[in-house]
């Protein structure tokens, strides 16, 4: 079973991922850094050089390999922005939903150049692009946990979760 943690940029997707992982002594994978070693580029460079569009191609390509591993998987806060990616997603047992205030995550990704659709944008830019997110993840999600707190009672909260699976 491969759990999948989607959310906003800063939500601590990769952070609580890889310690759910440790304690689920599962494999951990972070799509976007998947996404760099098999393309060699990084997202930030395949965004200048051949746009958004085909990096979201390259994306969904990515996810269906990893949708097939028995592992933890934090994905990219975009994601959801494809309609492939949603219709694997909703074929996917567990998706958690990982949010928090709109005023923490922009101060979590102000000025980090590695995250292309965040890079140089205003507060009312960023708010802007997570309401636009905000319902394809709570589509998809098989539950919603607020990443404000410290990752451990995160990690508890999922796991008191996949145990009434």
């Amino acid at each position: 079973m491969t759990i999948v943690l989607v959310g906003f940029m800063g939500a601590g997707k990769t952070t609580i991922g890889k310690r759910l992982a440790q304690v689920l002594d599962k494999p951990f994978i972070d799509l976007d850094s998947y996404i760099v070693e098999k393309d060699g580029r990084s997202i930030a460079e395949i965004f200048k050089t051949e746009g958004q569009e085909k990096f979201r191609q390259i994306e969904v390509c990515a996810l269906k390999e990893c949708l097939s591993q028995d592992a933890v998987l934090a994905t990219g806060g975009g994601v959801i922005e494809t309609p492939e990616n949603i219709h694997m997603l909703k074929m996917n047992q567990v998706n958690i939903w990982l949010d928090t205030d709109i005023q923490e995550l922009y101060s979590r990704i102000t000025d980090d150049e590695s995250r292309p659709n965040a890079n140089g944008r205003t507060f009312l830019q960023i708010k802007e692009l997570y309401n636009r997110r905000v319902s394809r993840y709570n589509e998809i999600a098989f539950m919603q946990v607020d990443s404000s707190r410290c990752v451990d009672d995160c990690v508890r909260e999922i796991m008191d979760s996949l145990a009434s699976l």
